[in-house]
């Protein structure tokens, strides 16, 4: 019975309560989303910040103390939403989040890996002094220069075994196709 009754006061409260937030809703609406638009510089989330602080206020209605809490209570809500939203919009704007990139799929890493095979068996193949000529200079990144220099040769003879090499890969490779 106790409980019954503290129920029964409680959604009196509530309703009590319903009817003065409606009276500040009618009366102070516009003034509010003009405050939350100040905080929020922004038409839409001010309105939507004031439609939760209605929210919030009627569902706690029962924890204000008498008739004029009510637009304290909204204004206090708005200001308060505001605040979590600018905490949030500037959250969003300093995390500088990275995009995943694009996963290669099984298919492209097995031809890829079929390709560095192709190349590499080909370049194998090569005569040694070619093979030579095209690993440094292709595959350890050297001059012509700095390639003349390691094998003890021109570069004029680097050029032209590196031409002849690249002849040859492009005939193998193109037939491997």
């Amino acid at each position: 019975m106790v409980a019954m009754a503290s129920r029964e006061g409680r959604l009196a409260a509530v309703r009590g309560g319903a009817g003065e937030l409606e009276d500040v809703y009618r009366d102070h609406f516009g003034s509010l989303v003009r405050l939350a638009r100040l905080l929020l510089d922004d038409k839409e989330s001010a309105e939507e910040v004031v439609q939760e602080a209605f929210t919030r206020t009627y569902l706690a209605a029962r924890k204000m103390r008498g008739p004029d809490d009510a637009l304290p209570y909204v204004r206090t809500a708005v200001v308060n939403l505001a605040r979590s939203g600018l905490r949030r919009r500037r959250t969003a704007r300093n995390a500088h989040l990275q995009p995943v990139p694009d996963a290669v799929s099984a298919e492209h890493e097995t031809l890829r890996d079929d390709t560095r095979r192709q190349v590499a068996d080909a370049v194998r193949a090569l005569p040694r002094r070619q093979r030579e000529c095209v690993v440094l200079r292709y595959f350890s990144e050297c001059s012509t220069a700095q390639t003349a220099v390691a094998l003890g040769i021109s570069e004029g003879s680097v050029k032209s075994n590196l031409h002849r090499a690249l002849a040859s890969l492009g005939v193998v490779l193109e037939d491997a196709r």
